[in-house]
């Protein structure tokens, strides 16, 4: 009896020794397989003007990504961020098939079933319509005041204006996020209640007044100063569906000086 014992143990012991070796090659296979081997790049390209429509960093456009395949292979959502100046890149990612979903960015949301990722390098650009455009900006300096002119067009008759402002900043990601330097005084900014119709052939203006006792410190030592307007736009009652609105950008303008 105690030798079948030890005996029954024994091959207890083996099992269990085999069936550890055996989960800890299954588990090495799972933690083996292939890292990235794919990059992606391109650029969020207004489909009129076949320009680059600049974004936030931090509250601009997003790009999710769905890998596609068999049920049990489909991955979850990769989200890239688009740069300030409408370009996107990721160089962290797996060859496949993927839908992409446009929401909450600063042109209209669209779906694209799929785009195919080969192993290497890829570009893939994506033509848009956005909210507004900022056309034929002018950003200077006027004795005591940062001037900017402009004009606005709307991407779609449905979109309305509902506010503009000039942002600074003593770093190229100047916006809406990036904004260091809160501005005092009027003119700087110009609200619309209720949002306005959006007539391309009006001339806006904004000022920043440079002789503000809350302003002059930040003007003190002369280098360079970004400035950059952005428009934010809303879509008229009873429109299309758009999700939330990012605001629509002109390339920032840099300028060198300063207030003695």
């Amino acid at each position: 009896m105690i030798k079948l014992a030890l005996r029954k143990i024994g091959n207890l012991f083996l099992i269990t020794f085999v069936f550890s070796a055996f989960s800890a090659c299954e588990m090495f296979k799972i933690d083996n397989y292939e890292g990235p081997n794919a990059t992606l790049k391109g650029g969020i390209i207004d489909d009129v003007t076949g320009q680059l429509v600049e974004t936030d960093l931090q509250n601009g456009s997003t790009l999710r990504f769905k890998e596609l395949g068999d049920e049990w292979a489909e991955g979850g959502i990769l989200s890239i961020v688009v740069m300030q100046n409408g370009e996107y890149q990721d160089k962290l990612m797996f060859a496949g098939r993927y839908s992409v979903d446009f929401i909450d960015c600063n042109f209209y949301p669209f779906f694209v079933p799929e785009i195919v990722i080969k192993k290497g390098d890829n570009t893939h650009d994506f033509r848009v319509k956005p909210y507004i455009r900022v056309r034929n900006v002018n950003i200077r300096q006027e004795g005591n005041q940062i001037v900017a002119t402009f004009n606005l067009q709307a991407g779609d008759p449905e979109v309305r204006l509902n506010n503009v402002r000039i942002f600074l900043s003593t770093d190229i990601y100047v916006g809406d996020a990036f904004t260091y330097f809160p501005l005092s005084g009027d003119g700087h900014t110009i609200a619309f209640s209720p949002a306005a119709v959006i007539n391309e052939n009006e001339e806006y203006r904004l000022t920043i007044d440079l002789t503000h006792e809350n302003n002059k410190p930040y003007f003190k030592y002369k280098k360079n100063y970004y400035f950059r307007v952005g428009a934010m736009a809303a879509i008229a009652s009873g429109g299309t569906s758009v999700g939330t609105i990012r605001r629509n950008y002109a390339p920032f303008t840099v300028l060198n000086f300063n207030v003695p």
